[in-house]
């Protein structure tokens, strides 16, 4: 008997969340995706700037720590979790975070985990600058300078492995 392909499935063979709707509609259109999921798994699709893009034009500020890409992507800061709506803060995070980033060009950076639960990408998000706080070789970590500000804290992910900035990260709370 087959198994018929699930998101609790997709999740357990380490497929990334961004793609499971995709993959269940096609497996629904006649995918063989028992043969084929293998292949999908081999082929690097994290290094797919398709899906993961290393530069794109920030467009909508959701919260202090989420927002959208042009291309529709929505982008969650990695390590950093703002107030939420309806929490003390909310309003100046969401306010602080689109005054540096809305309407302009980032760099996105990844860590080990591209995405989340949600299908948001996980990413470290760099602004070009020239003097502002954080500023290094003409580019500041905006997770970082939520943190530091203050709009925002470093959050740890239970379970899963250090990320490539966390001592950073957990400094700029100091």
């Amino acid at each position: 008997m087959a198994k018929s392909l699930n998101r609790r499935l997709l999740i357990a063979l380490g497929v990334p969340t961004i793609f499971i709707p995709g993959l269940i509609l096609a497996s629904v259109l006649g995918w063989d995706w028992q043969s084929d999921l293998s292949q999908i798994q081999k082929s690097g699709y994290k290094q797919s700037e398709t899906i993961f893009s290393k530069e794109a034009m920030a467009i909508n500020v959701i919260d202090g720590d989420t927002f959208e890409l042009e291309n529709g992507q929505t982008v969650r800061l990695i390590g950093v979790n703002a107030p939420d709506r309806g929490e003390a803060g909310y309003e100046q995070a969401s306010a602080y975070l689109k005054g540096l980033i809305e309407g302009e060009e980032v760099e996105l950076e990844y860590d080990s985990y591209h995405d989340d639960q949600y299908g948001r990408l996980l990413a470290y998000v760099w602004e070009k600058c020239e003097t502002q706080l954080g500023c290094k070789n003409g580019k500041r970590m905006i997770n970082w300078v939520l943190v530091k500000e203050g709009y925002g804290e470093f959050v740890s992910y239970k379970g899963r492995a250090p990320l490539n900035y966390e001592d950073l990260l957990k400094k700029a709370m100091n």
